[in-house]
Formats: C-alpha cells, structure tokens, sequence
C-alpha cells in the first residue's frame, strides 16, 4: 500500500508540475533584448539547477557560462530548429520558487522568431516533466547508497558472528578434552576444574555477544529489505 502511494504522489507531483503554464518573455542578454519564455516552479531552485545541467547534458548540447546563462552556442537541438542556434538557459531563486528561463537566438535570418520561441516553449515543458525523472533518479542513487552501506554492515556483523561462533567451538573442545584428562589424571582433577570454570565464564560472555551479534545481524538484514523495498520503489518511478 506504502509504495502504491508514493508512486500515486510522485505521478500528482508531475501532473502537477504539467499544469503550470509557460510564459512568454523576454532576455536581456548583452545588449539583445531576445524573445524567451519562463515557468516559476514550486521547487528548490538548486534541484532545478542540476536538473538543467544535466538536461542539457543528456541532450548532447556543450555548455558555457555567458552573459549570466548558461549557454549551448552554434549547436543544432531538432526540438527548437533544424538550423544551428544559441539556447540560453537560466534557473534563479524566487523565496521558495525557482524562476527558469529559456531564450533562443536563430543563426540564420530566415528563421521565425516567434517559431522558435514556441519551440523553446515545448522544449521547457519537456524539461519540466524530466526534473520528476531527475529526482526520482537522484532518490534511487541514494537508496542504493544505503543499501550498499547496509549490506557492508550485515556481512561485517556475520563475519564478526562467525568468529564468535568458533571461539565458543574452540572453548567447548577444550572443555571435552580436560574432562577426559580428569578420568585419567585424578591428581590434575583440581586444577583442571578450575580451568573448566574459567572456559565456561568465558562461553557465558562469548555466548552473550553472539547473541549481540546475532541482534545486530538480525536488524541489518530487516534494514537491507526496508531499503530494497525502497530502491525497488524509485526504480519503478524512474521508469
């Protein structure tokens, strides 16, 4: 039922971010007033900032620092145009909001500004669904970080299990074999009952941290299948 409705909310969470509308605007980058379009989202401005870069990295587009943008220039992006442009991209903190604003300057004379400027429209919207996928994966990523730690974590406590196990194993042999030495040798009968209180003091505290072990071994293995569960669950929603 939990993960029903995690994906139920991350799908609103989308449909949500759909529904904010694109508006038009326009850059001052240089000394060019440039035709752009914005969309304030209800989001932290650094998420939606790696998002972009990463957006725009997926997209193949080389980037640099410009005039405040971060600017992919000469490059050809079939969405917007078939002919080479320069795509200016910018994400800014608003209080809580994230103002991200898309221009677009055409190489070419030929090509209609109000067409490309209703291209970098449908190309912001296409960035706004993939910050879902962004974050669903950025989640993910973390959840098998933990479950890699958690795992680390369950075979350091079985190993430190085993070895328990096997100093208990080693006392209890040696507790045998001075049993039978007090058959054969009634004068060592003494001394050899003492050592075998000893042994057993010690298997009383090996036997206590075994059971430690055994704690622990139990509470990382049901922390490996909560974080399965959850690494599970953002896959799906990175799907």
């Amino acid at each position: 039922m939990k993960k029903v409705f995690s994906l139920a909310l991350a799908v609103l969470m989308t449909l949500g971010l759909a529904a904010q509308s694109v508006n038009e605007s326009v850059a001052a980058i240089g000394d060019l007033s440039v035709p752009a379009c914005n969309i304030s989202l209800q989001k932290d401005a650094k998420v939606v900032k790696a998002a972009m870069e990463q957006y725009l990295k997926e997209n193949g587009l080389k980037v640099k620092s410009q005039q405040g943008y971060q600017a992919a220039l000469n490059q050809v992006i079939p969405t917007i145009s078939q002919g080479e442009i320069s795509l200016y991209t910018k994400v800014e903190k608003q209080k809580k909001n994230a103002l991200v604003t898309v221009a677009v300057i055409g190489n070419d004379l030929t090509i209609d500004q109000s067409d490309l400027r209703d291209n970098a429209k449908s190309w912001l919207n296409g960035f706004v669904q993939y910050i879902a996928r962004y974050e669903a994966s950025q989640s993910m990523n973390a959840e098998q970080k933990n479950l890699d730690k958690a795992n680390k974590e369950a075979a350091k406590a079985s190993k430190n299990l085993a070895a328990i196990e096997k100093a208990i194993a080693n006392d209890q042999k040696k507790i045998e074999s001075k049993k039978a030495d007090n058959a054969k040798l009634k004068e060592k009968i003494q001394k050899n009952e003492q050592e075998i209180k000893n042994l057993q003091a010690d298997i009383e505290k090996q036997n206590k941290k075994k059971a430690d072990a055994q704690d622990k071994v139990k509470a990382a293995n049901q922390n490996v299948n909560e974080v399965q569960g959850e690494v599970d669950r953002y896959r799906q929603m990175a799907q």
